[in-house]
Formats: structure tokens, sequence, C-alpha cells
């Protein structure tokens, strides 16, 4: 893995000289990684919205875009060659010939049961440029477990993270279980004590497979930014709208840009994370808490390797088009960034 990792580092030295002109642009769940299962709304939605505004804003580029999407689901719009994925299709054979055909693929998958691993293992088994993360970047970040301990061997603030064989179940705080793979708010509870927690986890089984945090009180926030090579630009700092309903906790959108004061702050946070982790590339999000009980503390909950539903509002955000910069920052030497505008977009959604 980690050879394959190191390979994808370098191959961006030859990108000037590899011309890009057929895209494989996909989501997963609405692009028919879940042909054999059911899809459920919150999911499609979120998924749309990704999809949508990434394929939106590549018509406005010069490429030939190829997309596929689940049979059950309305065919996206603004591609030039569109399969739809049926209950009989093998989805991973049909998006493997895909890819032979293309030059680069963008690919928005969740790290959960590896598919963002897995997806740019077979770009990179083709030698095709994937518009994205490098495996060393995905393997620690799909992980939330391995991410606390990079950040915290960094001397990063971050959420103390256990095993459930390792948990102090500390009296008097919220505690947080998540799976150690998840994606966003998924499967995550919220429990007032830690015997009230542990009890759901013995019941559920979930010991060997889900993480425990504290709950910290604070705004959730997330930062929109593009890396490549070390650094990172910051496109949006947006504000999470999470609530906390039968113990789940529960997204229900966001305000991009609605934690724009805290910009320079996060902007550096953002590059020490870059640093920390040179094969994050193209769009990452990063997800943490801002604490106001003394001076501001921004703690990291975690780092996603690939787009995030705050994408569908960064054009209107940053009056630019995302798309674009993230491409001219991937293939171009020394690209210049423009003076961004620093526009509130509200983003809800309407399934949980």
């Amino acid at each position: 893995m980690y050879d394959d990792a190191i390979q994808y580092i370098y191959h961006w030295d030859d990108v000037q000289n590899k011309p890009i002109k057929k895209i494989l642009v996909c989501e997963f769940i609405t692009g028919g990684g879940f042909n054999h299962s059911d899809l459920r709304p919150a999911l499609i939605e979120q998924g749309q919205q990704m999809r949508d505004a990434l394929l939106s804003d590549l018509t406005h580029l010069p490429y030939h875009i190829i997309t596929t999407g689940d049979a059950r689901l309305v065919p996206a719009a603004d591609c030039n060659v569109y399969y739809a994925i049926t209950i009989d299709d093998d989805v991973w054979q049909v998006w493997e010939e895909i890819i032979r055909t293309v030059d680069a693929v963008w690919f928005i998958a969740p790290e959960t049961d590896g598919y963002l691993e897995r997806v740019t293992s077979l770009v990179l088994k083709h030698n095709k440029i994937m518009l994205g993360c490098g495996l060393t970047s995905i393997a620690v970040c799909s992980s939330k477990l391995a991410t606390y301990q990079l950040l915290k061997q960094a001397g990063l603030a971050t959420l103390e993270t256990y095993l459930y064989a390792t948990w102090d179940k500390a009296s008097g705080i919220k505690w947080l279980a998540k799976p150690d793979d998840g994606a966003g708010c998924e499967e995550t509870v919220c429990f007032n004590t830690a015997e009230h927690l542990e009890r759901w986890i013995l019941q559920n089984d979930k010991g060997d497979t889900y993480i425990i945090q504290p709950y910290l009180e604070g705004n959730a926030a997330s930062i929109s930014c593009v890396m490549h090579d070390g650094k990172a630009h910051v496109l949006s700092c947006n504000k999470q709208l999470i609530t906390l309903e039968d113990n789940l906790l529960v997204y229900k959108g966001c305000i991009v840009n609605g934690m724009m004061s805290y910009w320079k702050a996060f902007e550096v946070l953002a590059n020490q994370i870059a640093q920390l982790l040179p094969d994050l590339s193209g769009y990452v999000g990063i997800d943490l808490i801002v604490n106001h009980a003394d001076a501001p503390l921004l703690t990291i909950v975690e780092i996603n390797p690939r787009l995030t539903t705050s994408y569908a509002g960064l054009q209107a955000a940053t009056g630019e088009n995302p798309a674009k910069l993230i491409m001219n920052t991937l293939t171009q030497d020394n690209f210049r960034w423009p003076a961004i505008q620093k526009n509130e977009v509200l983003l809800e959604t309407t399934h949980a």
C-alpha cells in the first residue's frame, strides 16, 4: 500500500505533460455503489448535492465527463456519457472498465469499509490520475483512531479517542461512540453517562468496531480547502448544523462561511495538517470543534480526504468555480490563487 502511495505522490510531477481530456466523475452512493442495497434518503440527498454541484462546475471546463448512476435514481445531468447501474451489474467491474478509458478519475466515496481506498488503488493500478488524495493519507484518515494517534503525536489538539478495551469510562461527562471508519454523523451515538454508553455498546455488540470520544461542547465547524504538495488553500470556513435526537447525532446541513471570523486560525490549522500528511491532495474537509471557554480553541474531530457536502455551496460562497481552482492547483505548477469572495451560503438537508 505505501509503495503505491509514494508512487502516487511523485506522479504529479508528470501531470503537466499528461493532458487530461476524459474524466470519470462519480459519487459512490448515487453512482451505483449500493446497487444491491436499499438507499437511504439522507445519503442520497447529500450524495446528489455533491455530485450535481461538481458536475455543473466541470461542465464549464474543457473536459469530457463520464459518470455512472444507480438506475433507481434520476439520471445525473451535466455529463457527456451516463451509465445506469442496475441490480444485475458488478459495479466495480463497470468502474474498472471505464477507468481504463479515461485520463483521470474524480471519485467521491466514503472511507467506510475501505471504499475510498479501494477506488484509489484501482485508479493507480491502471496508471491513471486520481484527482484526490493518496493512499497513505486515505489509510490514516479512514480510521478515527489512527487519525487521533497521528494528530496527538504531532501536538495538534484533537478529541481523546479510545477503543472500548482501553476506555477509562470517566464520569461526569457525555460520551460519543461512532464507527472507526465512519463518515460524518452516520451511526454516531451520544449518552450523558459512561454507564449508559457502555450498556448500548454491549447490547449492540459494537466493542470491536466503534471508537469512543468525549462529547466536547462548542461550535461544530468544518474547513473546506484544497491541498497539494503540503500546502493548503482555504475555500470556506463553515458552521455545521448538527442536532442530538434520541441519542443520535443528526446532520441538518451547514452554513458555508458561517465561521469566517476564524479564517486565519483555520488557515494555519489546515496548513499544519497538509504538512503532516503531504499526500492529502485536491479537496479536503476538516471537521473541528470551536470552544470559547478561554481563548478560542480549535479541536480537530476528523479529516475527510474527499469532497464533503459543503462543496455544494462553494461557487456561491467564493464567486469562483471551485472545480477550476482544484484542477488548476493540481495540474499547474505554481498556480496563483485569485482573491476569493467570502459569502455565507445556507445548505439545509430535508432528510435526517
